[in-house]
């Protein structure tokens, strides 16, 4: 069984001082990983026959200052015990990590502010994290970091000061203590990815008659945004909470009852017409065999018979939210509460992912908030694109990963809001009208073949990756049209499964597979066995770390399963099958 703390009362004393709570971010951080984990107070933490029932824990930086002695006592016989402690940050646990504490770099002048840099060392819990293609790019850490020397640990990852210079420490360390495990981060993950995804607050004002902008909401500053800084670090906890058999729920859903490779899902947004630039894009994305989503403005020309032509292709049509001059183009809920209903009135449905207009923001969690209350699922506004709307390149076609990550992330409230998960996903834009520059009027240059870098990452790391390409330009421009075949090659050529969404479908699958299971995890003499309840229709994967040989694998103690084995990251995993429903999983080991 995986646990990690979150206490309330931790909670509410830093909320009350206008602190947010940065590990209940931990659960957001599980729930990407697919793994998932029962929240503990502190409180239970003195408790040895509760920890007993715990394989793994997950401590992190602010509940970690609050530990007494007695807890500090009982944490140290259960590692030994046999149990795995994954602790950011913390101190009083020093011997049982291996480490003895060195300094302490305080993050300043704000929260947003980058406060040092890690640099991956060999290891089988390393192994293919960070791309070799950017290998000289240091990862981001945002938080306070408490320094440490290595004693009886393994170096995971060396620590760099903001400045670059090498501190002569590590930042993550791996310790065997007794029969168990005890790995460590000399910073706070919750916090740094938290910020990494959901940026830093806007300003409420517009500015130059344009309001802010998530690329102004980024905190990676002039680090590369090629590289997918969150997402490495996720990778990192999963293949420490990996080394106790645990199951995951994969990030992709099965294709053709095959474990698939990535997951494109692919939209773009028509504001107010004219209809036939959305029904051509539509037919000729169907020819290509892809899914398309189209975002329109609610008083857009398209009629009943359109939108019906475009759902018999497969096809989806949802919103596009527009700011008003009228109103000095600001973002207010009326305005996402007006245009959703007229959507209804127009469609028959609420709107499910939607984009904002220039993809504007407001606030920090305020827009999604809105955009919850008038119905949504999603939003497709996170843009990579670091360039002003002013910037004759403003258009011009980018892959990126500006806040961390390819795969969607549900926005959380700050301590006004007591840090309350808002049920809201955000969807980021990781390829824009990449492969072509029509976009730009350039009607000549052929740039195909930039869409293999974007494709490599999506299959090497198992990604969910937003395509997003205009219908204009899938209907006017032949390079745009190209750049797509060239993806469909690509993947033909790899030999890859690929899975194709649209945004909404996307919406729905992280949905599902948030809110399926996998849990009763035991050991039945030589055989792992766990429950699965999969609320995905499509089903869903699950995947395990093997330490031995399988035997085999069964299905509700009786059916054979599906499963493939993949040597990747830190070992070879077991990848499994699991349809809709409840079902137990029975992995036999040699």
């Amino acid at each position: 069984m995986l646990a990690y703390v979150f206490d309330d009362a931790v909670r509410n004393e830093l909320n009350q001082k206008g602190i947010n709570y940065w590990d209940v971010y931990i659960r957001e951080i599980l729930d990407l990983l697919g793994a998932k984990g029962s929240a503990l107070d502190l409180k239970q933490l003195e408790n040895p026959d509760r920890l007993n029932k715990i394989q793994t824990l997950i401590l992190g930086s602010q509940s970690g200052q609050k530990l007494t002695g007695k807890m500090i006592k009982t944490l140290d016989a259960w590692v030994q015990d046999g149990g795995l402690l994954i602790g950011f940050g913390l101190r009083g646990l020093d011997h049982v990590f291996g480490n003895k504490p060195s300094s302490i770099i305080k993050q300043k002048p704000d929260d947003y502010t980058i406060s040092g840099y890690f640099d991956l060392r060999p290891h089988s819990i390393t192994h293919e994290v960070h791309h070799f293609l950017f290998v000289e790019q240091k990862l981001l850490i945002l938080s306070d970091i408490d320094a440490v020397e290595r004693q009886t640990s393994v170096e995971l990852a060396r620590l760099f000061d903001p400045t670059g210079k090498d501190m002569d420490c590590s930042a993550i360390t791996w310790n065997p203590y007794g029969l168990g495990f005890a790995g460590y981060f000399a910073f706070d993950v919750a916090k740094t990815v938290w910020l990494l995804h959901q940026g830093k607050p806007t300003s409420h004002l517009p500015e130059n008659r344009s309001h802010p902008r998530p690329p102004e909401m980024t905190v990676v500053g002039e680090n590369s945004r090629k590289v997918p800084y969150a997402d490495e670090i996720c990778f990192l906890l999963q293949n420490m909470i990996a080394q106790h058999p645990h199951p995951f729920i994969y990030q992709i859903p099965p294709k053709d009852e095959k474990v698939a490779d990535a997951l494109l899902y692919w939209g773009g947004d028509e504001y107010v017409g004219p209809t036939e630039l959305s029904l051509t894009a539509s037919d000729w994305m169907k020819q290509q065999g892809l899914a398309y989503h189209i975002n329109i403005q609610e008083n857009h020309p398209m009629t009943q018979e359109d939108i019906k032509h475009i759902h018999d292709n497969g096809h989806e049509v949802s919103l596009f939210y527009h700011t008003l001059p009228d109103n000095g183009f600001k973002m207010t809920e009326a305005l996402y509460l007006t245009q959703s209903e007229e959507f209804y009135k127009k469609v028959g449905c609420r709107p499910c992912a939607t984009v904002n207009s220039v993809t504007r923001w407001n606030h920090w969690a305020g827009a999604a908030k809105w955009m919850l209350q008038a119905g949504g699922k999603a939003d497709n506004s996170f843009t990579s694109n670091p360039l002003s709307l002013e910037h004759p390149m403003a258009n011009g076609p980018f892959f990126g990963f500006s806040f961390g990550t390819a795969y969607p992330f549900y926005f959380h409230d700050d301590h006004d809001g007591k840090n309350k998960r808002v049920d809201y996903m955000e969807q980021p834009i990781v390829c824009y009208e990449i492969g072509h520059r029509g976009s730009l009027l350039d009607h000549e240059t052929d740039t195909s073949k930039e869409v293999h870098l974007p494709l490599e990452f999506a299959l090497k790391y198992h990604m969910t990756m937003n395509m997003f390409y205009h219908p204009a330009y899938i209907t006017r421009y032949p390079l745009c049209r190209k750049a797509i075949q060239e993806i469909v090659k690509y993947i033909r050529d790899c030999g890859a499964n690929v899975v194709h969404m649209g945004n909404d479908a996307l919406a729905e699958w992280w949905e599902k597979r948030s809110e399926s299971t996998v849990e009763n995890l035991r050991t039945e003499n030589d055989t792992i066995v766990f429950d699965c309840d999969c609320r995905h229709k499509g089903g869903m994967v699950v995947k395990v770390l093997l330490k031995q040989h399988i035997v085999n694998v069964s299905l509700d103690t009786r059916w054979p399963a599906e499963y493939e084995i993949r040597k990747e990251f830190a070992g070879s995993w077991l990848f499994v099958n699991v349809p809709f429903g409840k079902h137990d999983v029975r992995i036999k080991l040699s």
